[in-house]
C-alpha cells in the first residue's frame, strides 16, 4: 500500500506543476490584457515591466490537487488510523483558510499596494486562524534546554515563527528564481521528511505546493518579458508559501518520530535549516535599517542578493551561490543531526551564516577599493 502512496505523490507533483503551469498561462494573458506590472525602480534587477501576479497561482493548485490526493488515498485505504486523520484533515482546512484570507489580502496588495501596518495585522490575523486548530510550536527537543512548551507560550510564539517565515519568503524575493528556489529546496527537505514518517496528508501539502513552486519558477526563470512569458511571485506568492511552510514546520514537532522527541529534534534542525539564509536575513536587515536610522520595515538594497552583485556577479550567478549555499546548510545540518546536539547545530548554523556576511562584506569592501 505504501508504493501505492508513492505512485499518488508522483501524480500529485506533476499534477501540480500541470495545473499551476496553466493558471499562470491564464494570468499572463490577463496581466498583458489589462497591464498590471511591476514597474522597475533602483531597487529592482529587472528594467522592462513585468507581471507580478505568478503567486495568485500557488492557492488553486493546493486546494485542487489536495482535494483529488485526499479523494484517492481515501479510496486506497492508505490512510489507516481514522481519528488522528481527522485531527490532521481538520488542521489541513483551518491551514487552507487561512491561507484563503491571506491570498485575498495578497491580490490586494499587488494590485493596490496597502501599507505595511495593514499587512501585519492580516498576517496576525491568518496565523492565529492557524494555531486555533491545536496546531502551535510544543516543544524545542532540548534547544538550549528547552523541552515542552505551554500552549500560551507556544501559540503566540507560532504566530511569531509564521509572521517571521513569511516575512522572510517576501524580503529575499528580489532575483529571479531566489525566493521560489529556496522554497522548493524547503518543500522538498519538509517532503522528505513526512514521508520517511508515513504522514501522508503533510507530504501531499509539501508535495503539492512544491509542484505548484516549480511550475512559476520555470516561468519566471525561462520566461521573456519581450514574449510576454515572465513574470513574478509578488506578495500573494510569499504570503502563501510562508503560511504553509509554517504550517509545515511547526506540524514536525506535533508527531512522534521513530525514536520519538530525539528524531524531531534531528528534524526540526534539518527543516529549519533549508530556510537558514532567509530567516537570519530578516533580523539582519532589521539590525542595519536601525543602525542608519532608517524606517525598519522601508525597503533597502542591503539584502544578500543585492550585495553579492555588488561583488560582481550577475543576477543569475547570485542566484546559484545561494540556492548552492542552502543545500549546503542543510547537507551539513544534516550530518551534524548524527553527532551533535539540537543547541550545538543551532550555534554552528548562526556562525555558518555569520561567515557567509563576513565573506560578502570583505569583498564588497575589495570591489569598492578596486574602483577606486
Amino acid at each position: 500500500m505504501i508504493y501505492s502512496f508513492y505512485i499518488i505523490l508522483a501524480v500529485d507533483l506533476i499534477l501540480a506543476i500541470l495545473v499551476g503551469s496553466a493558471i499562470i498561462k491564464m494570468l499572463l494573458k490577463v496581466a498583458y490584457g489589462i497591464k498590471l506590472f511591476d514597474i522597475p525602480d533602483e531597487r529592482k534587477v529587472h528594467t522592462v515591466p513585468v507581471p507580478r501576479l505568478g503567486g495568485m497561482s500557488f492557492m488553486p493548485t493546493l486546494m485542487m490537487v489536495i482535494a483529488f490526493s485526499v479523494g484517492v488515498i481515501y479510496r486506497l485505504g492508505v490512510m489507516k488510523s481514522p481519528a488522528m486523520d481527522d485531527v490532521l484533515l481538520i488542521r489541513v482546512a483551518y491551514m487552507l483558510g487561512s491561507a484563503m484570507l491571506l491570498y485575498v489580502f495578497g491580490i490586494m496588495d499587488d494590485l493596490t499596494d496597502l501599507s505595511y501596518k495593514v499587512k501585519f495585522i492580516v498576517q496576525f490575523l491568518a496565523a492565529a486562524l492557524l494555531v486555533s486548530s491545536g496546531l502551535w510550536l510544543n516543544n524545542l527537543y532540548g534547544l538550549f534546554g528547552v523541552g515542552l512548551i505551554p500552549f500560551y507560550i507556544g501559540m503566540p510564539l507560532t504566530v511569531l515563527l509564521f509572521v517571521l517565515i513569511t516575512n522572510a519568503i517576501n524580503m529575499i524575493d528580489g532575483i529571479d528564481g531566489l525566493a521560489s528556489g529556496i522554497s522548493i529546496i524547503a518543500l522538498g527537505v519538509l517532503a522528505c521528511i513526512f514521508i520517511r514518517e508515513r504522514r501522508f496528508i503533510y507530504s501531499t501539502v509539501s508535495v503539492t505546493l512544491m509542484g505548484a513552486v516549480i511550475a512559476f519558477w520555470l516561468f519566471n526563470m525561462l520566461g521573456s518579458a519581450e514574449k510576454k512569458t515572465k513574470l513574478y511571485m509578488g506578495d500573494t506568492g510569499s504570503l502563501t508559501i510562508g503560511l504553509v511552510l509554517c504550517f509545515l514546520l511547526v506540524s514536525i514537532c506535533s508527531f512522534c518520530g521513530k525514536n520519538g522527541g530525539i528524531t524531531n529534534g534531528k528534524y526540526m534542525a534539518i527543516a529549519f535549516s533549508s530556510l537558514l539564509i532567509p530567516l537570519l536575513e530578516v533580523p539582519r536587515l532589521l539590525f542595519t535599517r536601525l543602525l542608519k536610522h532608517n524606517n525598519p520595515f522601508k525597503a533597502d538594497t542591503n539584502h544578500i542578493h543585492h550585495r553579492l552583485m555588488r561583488c560582481g556577479l550577475t543576477a543569475r550567478q547570485t542566484l546559484w551561490i545561494i540556492l548552492s549555499m542552502d543545500v549546503a546548510i542543510v547537507l551539513i545540518t544534516t550530518a551534524m543531526t548524527r553527532v551533535l546536539s539540537l543547541t550545538w547545530i543551532f550555534i554552528i548554523d548562526i556562525a555558518i551564516y555569520v561567515l557567509i556576511q563576513l565573506a560578502i562584506a570583505c569583498k564588497v569592501k575589495s570591489e569598492i577599493l578596486t574602483k577606486e
